[in-house]
């Protein structure tokens, strides 16, 4: 029988969050973590234009060449101007599930189209290696995304439940995934995120997503810390190109 595995991603790679990358990056290769995905937004929040940070991006670039897989996540990773009403669902996932960051959670096809477009001009003008993936903001997103995300040659997405290719069946590969956004959420995050690990280690693969607030925090570091520390006792580290290979092309 092979070894469990587990997929690990910082999320949120952006100027916005430079300082918290570069510590997030350091602690996980003190870890002893090999490279790892890194989500990264073009424009986070329409304030934060790649191109703009010149600095940055050539960082980025050198932890592309140390290993790390860069992964598109988003355009703006915010939902500027989310529409009333709506089907429950979705307003249920806008309420719970994320801070008004659910940037493709509502969007027409036009709309997605457009704002993949952006996100790509930014990415290219950076002079960054073409993405294999994208995740959007908060693992929401409509039926919309998939097709246009077919169209750019992407092969491979997630959300909530796994990972999966554009327009294909999702593999489920579950996630362990700290909130920090307010006392309750983080409390929640120390007590649930070290069970989940635990009731999650028959399972073949597990994805670990860290984002850069997690870190403003300390209770959540030593949270964060001692699973990874459980993770990479039990788990071999994989790389998402390399566990998108095995999954179905569709048909």
């Amino acid at each position: 029988m092979s070894a469990p595995e587990v997929l690990v991603s910082l999320h949120d790679v952006s100027p916005r969050h430079a300082l918290r990358c570069r510590e997030i990056l350091s602690w996980l290769k003190e870890q002893g973590v090999p490279p790892v995905a890194l989500l990264v937004v073009p424009n986070f929040h329409g304030q934060w234009p790649l191109h703009e940070f010149p600095d940055f991006v050539s960082e980025i670039s050198q932890w592309a060449e140390a290993g790390h897989e860069l992964v598109l996540h988003g355009c703006r990773h915010i939902e500027e101007a989310p529409p009333p009403g709506g089907e429950l669902d979705t307003r249920l996932r806008r309420r719970f599930l994320t801070g008004g960051e659910g940037e493709f959670l509502a969007l027409s096809p036009e709309e997605v189209q457009a704002r993949l477009n952006e996100a790509m001009e930014i990415w290219n003008r950076c002079g960054l290696p073409v993405p294999e993936g994208f995740i959007p903001p908060a693992w929401l997103h409509n039926a919309n995304l998939d097709p246009v995300l077919a169209e750019l040659g992407i092969r491979w997405t997630e959300n909530h439940a796994g990972v999966r290719r554009p327009c294909g069946a999702v593999h489920e590969v579950p996630v362990i995934s700290w909130a920090s956004r307010d006392p309750l959420r983080r409390m929640g995050s120390r007590l649930v995120c070290p069970s989940l690990e635990l009731a999650w280690r028959p399972r073949p693969v597990l994805r670990i997503a860290i984002h850069p607030h997690d870190f403003d925090w300390r209770t959540l570091r030593r949270s964060i810390d001692a699973v990874m520390g459980r993770v990479a006792r039990r788990r071999q580290f994989l790389s998402y190109s390399d566990f998108a290979a095995r999954l179905p092309v569709p048909a």
